[in-house]
């Protein structure tokens, strides 16, 4: 498994000095190194997680983020037992996010398994842009949709501003 930190410091829970420096610097948080340790430990009796490639981990309120290598989100996705075995280690909401992703693809990540119809960049007066995503609705309702989370997680993990739209599905019947 790979990670931000050593795979030796993650597997033992004690940084070394290089990685010490690191997080001193800022350059790594420490949802980085817990997520890294929280992962190694699950790794050591999964070898599926063992392939993981943790590229970060950020929590936003109640909820752990981890972004990873895109094979490791499909690999998640399909395999439902382990989700539930890492959301189970981390004893919180875990959202899994694609680093190495376009935009678009990081965005559909933040809202699986609702689907998104558009996702439209605006560029303001003042020179910021903002991404306006339009949300197919479920059928019940937008229980489902996070969206003061998600907004934060976007801002948190790719610096992107977000405005959420839901739209009903337009059924061709």
């Amino acid at each position: 498994m790979k990670t931000p930190i050593c795979s030796f410091d993650a597997k033992t829970g004690v940084l070394c000095a290089k990685c010490e420096s690191k997080v001193d610097s800022g350059q790594l948080k420490k949802s980085d190194v817990e997520g890294a340790m929280r992962l190694a430990k699950l790794a050591e009796h999964d070898p599926y997680i063992n392939q993981f490639t943790l590229l970060g981990a950020t929590k936003v309120n109640d909820i752990f983020v981890l972004v990873l290598k895109s094979p490791d989100i499909v690999l998640i996705r399909g395999n439902s037992e382990l989700a539930k075995k890492i959301k189970s280690e981390f004893q919180s909401k875990v959202w899994f996010v694609e680093g190495d992703s376009s935009d678009r693809k990081f965005i559909e990540n933040l809202f699986f398994p609702a689907k998104v119809l558009n996702v439209n960049l605006i560029w303001l007066p003042d020179g910021n842009k903002v991404t306006k995503v339009i949300v197919e609705k479920n059928h019940t309702g937008d229980s489902n949709l996070d969206s003061k989370n998600i907004q934060e997680i976007a801002k948190t993990v790719k610096n992107m501003e977000l405005v959420i739209e839901l739209k009903n599905s337009s059924l061709g019947v």
